[in-house]
């Protein structure tokens, strides 16, 4: 069987489903059906390739859903975590368009499954009136909920935050300073489930099981690591990861020859049948982006810098892990530039230094993870804590490091984002000959960058924050901001405030630089301001217009 070609029909037809639909993704499919049969004349490999390609069809059609449409109900599977919903699938099918819910009643955390009539439907936002819920039980996940909060219970509440963003995937409770200081070094990977944390618990798995028959080692892992991923849930980077980490496991049970691209094509396979709609995720396309960096960029840059630099020098490891880590950059810079609007410079360095404290860190939390099960996990949950205060000493010495990220807020091109993924093509897959003798097809894409397509710009979330432009240019606020709310406000092209009003001292820096001229103006309770004809008056903490 010809995974190479089974892999290039998938991802020809979950990229045209994601752009024009289903029946766009099935003429594309057969069309490079008849294309595989003029090459190579292989009846039994069009046979299978139409198969699939039928296959990809009925699964699109019955496990998907374009949008809703408002006054109807659906059943919903919803997960809330920290008062936020979100919706896992609509009548057991997965959405293309992604909608933040308002609901009308309140939930506690967990995942439920609801019963719920969709009303006002705003961009991406959508109100729920909750007509039935039911909780599922998530036995693994709370399980593995309280042993995490068992074994930090001792230490301070960031650290007990800091294990279950890395063991379970919880994000919410690091602290936006923490965020920040991550996000600018460019190790936020640290604080995500992903290959590198799955690579240290199938590690961790095996240390602890070591005295065990070897085939029994590696099934005991197998269950243990499918036990892990359902109960922290299968996120896009997860369930990659988990994919590659089963097949990795399968091969040492059977004694195959373990072959990475060939499980990376298995596991976009798998995840895409899974889920069509799941390559529109960040996380997803992060994920798998940076695997092809490690897998097919990182040889080759490495193999043109051998051309340049000394044999010794290539061959101590801190060069490799510098060069890997640089290319893994390189790869992602353009999806950097497009969704978060900033430019990573150096942040390949600190990783130099993070990925393996971060590693030895999530080894031995996850350690200390397994011996809470015995109630053991005391012996080495205080090496945990030592490491992470050195890691967040890490990380907060370099966050001081000026120029290591560049954050702007003009809008990127789509065409850049493309332009600049076509020149990483090119050069992984061609020879520099090639890519000399037919220059020109790069400069004739250089003018198009210029040309903004059409994008949709997202409006103000009316419900926490008032913009008005009589007399002066005026913005109410009733949370903080965060980063990506500024680039809303730069979008809708409010470049220039002259009042700031809030119910309390926000202190925003990166609000005050994006509008250094704006007064801050807080609104105790009770007060008001009036601006144009609208009185504006803080109730209860909130500020309502009159």
């Amino acid at each position: 069987m010809d995974i190479n070609m089974i892999f290039f029909l998938n991802v020809i037809f979950v990229s045209i489903v994601n752009l024009v639909g289903g029946e766009g993704a099935l003429l594309c499919s057969l069309l490079f059906i008849l294309g595989v049969y003029i090459k190579k004349k292989e009846k039994m490999l069009v046979l299978i390739l139409i198969g699939m390609t039928i296959f990809l069809y009925i699964n699109y059609s019955t496990r998907t859903m374009e949008k809703l449409s408002e006054n109807r109900v659906y059943e919903f599977q919803m997960e809330v975590i920290s008062d936020r919903a979100k919706i896992i699938k609509v009548d057991g099918k997965y959405l293309k368009t992604s909608y933040y819910p308002i609901l009308d009643k309140f939930l506690e955390e967990g995942s439920y499954n609801t019963l719920g009539r969709a009303g006002k439907i705003e961009e991406n936002r959508v109100e729920i009136s909750i007509l039935k819920e039911e909780k599922i039980e998530t036995r693994i996940r709370d399980f593995l909920n309280n042993r995490a909060d068992k074994v930090g219970s001792e230490f301070s509440y960031e650290f007990q935050n800091f294990i279950k963003a890395v063991l379970l995937g919880r994000k919410e409770g690091i602290s936006e300073e923490i965020r920040k200081k991550f996000n600018y070094t460019g190790t936020s990977h640290i604080l995500v489930i992903s290959g590198l944390h799955i690579g240290i618990i199938i590690l961790s798995i095996l240390t602890i099981l070591k005295r065990l028959p070897y085939q029994v080692r590696y099934w005991l892992a197998g269950v243990i690591l499918t036990a892990y991923c359902y109960g922290v849930g299968f996120t896009p980077s997860v369930q990659r990861a988990y994919i590659m980490g089963i097949l990795y496991l399968a091969a040492k049970i059977f004694y195959e020859e373990r072959e990475m691209i060939k499980a990376l094509m298995v596991a976009f396979i798998v995840s895409n049948v899974i889920n069509p709609y799941a390559i529109r995720s960040i996380s997803y396309q992060m994920s798998y982006l940076a695997l092809v960096g490690i897998l097919f960029l990182d040889p080759k840059v490495k193999k043109h810098l051998g051309e340049f630099l000394p044999k010794k020098i290539m061959k101590y490891n801190i060069v490799k892990f510098l060069i890997l880590s640089f290319s893994i950059q390189i790869i992602l810079i353009p999806i950097f530039l497009y969704y978060f609007r900033v430019l990573p410079l150096f942040s390949f360095i600190p990783n130099l230094i993070v990925i393996p404290m971060g590693s030895a860190t999530v080894l031995m939390l996850f350690i200390s993870l397994l011996l809470s099960f015995v109630g053991l996990e005391k012996i080495l949950i205080p090496i945990g804590y030592m490491l992470y205060k050195i890691l967040i000493f890490i990380i907060d010495m370099f966050s001081k490091i000026p120029f290591l990220t560049l954050a702007f807020y003009d809008r990127i091109s789509l065409l850049l984002y493309i332009f600049l993924y076509v020149i990483i093509l090119l050069f992984i897959l061609f020879k520099r000959e090639k890519i000399r003798r037919y220059w020109y097809i790069s400069l004739g894409i250089i003018p198009l960058i210029f040309l903004v397509p059409s994008q949709r710009i997202e409006k103000l979330d009316l419900k926490w924050v008032n913009y008005r432009s009589i007399p002066n240019k005026v913005l109410f606020l009733n949370k903080k901001l965060e980063r990506r709310d500024l680039l809303l406000l730069k979008d809708n092209g409010i470049n220039r405030l002259d009042y700031i009003v809030t119910s309390y001292d926000m202190k925003n820096k990166e609000l005050k630089k994006a509008y250094p001229n704006a007064i801050e103006t807080i609104l105790n309770k009770g007060e008001g301001i009036r601006v144009g004809d609208e009185y504006f008056i803080n109730e209860k903490g909130k500020i309502k217009i009159k």
